[in-house]
């Protein structure tokens, strides 16, 4: 059995290592290479030796990404700066990533100072600021 501290000590002097670290920086930012749309149907998922492989939800999808694929390697040239590091493109229909949700950020109005209403002038109040305006008593 191996000791971790010699498998990362392997892993960290290695180049291809480095190389794919850089390359999954490029490519976290997907939706700046094949646009908003392109992006919501395929993922880049691995990166081998020059290669990304993207996971796609359709056959249809990822002959539309296939027709484009010198497009989006010169992309990805020009971002990372490297010829080298991107050669290649493969495409595969497999599950994509489910999406991360992001907590909805309301921005909280401002409670209004607490005065001497009546429990009837506050129903009136916050029936008049219900979505439908309080028609649907």
């Amino acid at each position: 059995m191996k000791k971790v501290g010699h498998m990362v000590r392997g892993a960290v002097g290695n180049d291809e290592v480095i190389r794919a670290s850089k390359a999954f920086k490029i490519l976290r930012d997907w939706s700046s290479i094949v646009g908003d749309a392109m992006a919501q149907r395929s993922f880049p998922d691995r990166y081998d030796h020059g290669t990304v492989w993207v996971a796609v939800e359709g056959s249809a999808w990822a002959q539309e990404l296939r027709m484009r694929r010198d497009q989006i390697l010169e992309k990805l040239k020009e971002k990372s700066g490297d010829p080298t590091l991107f050669i290649n493109m493969r495409f595969g229909v497999r599950p994509l990533p489910k999406p991360e949700i992001k907590p909805e950020t309301k921005e909280k109005k401002p409670k209004p100072p607490r005065t001497n209403e009546s429990i009837k002038e506050i129903a009136e109040r916050r029936l008049r600021n219900w979505p439908d305006g309080g028609s649907s008593t």
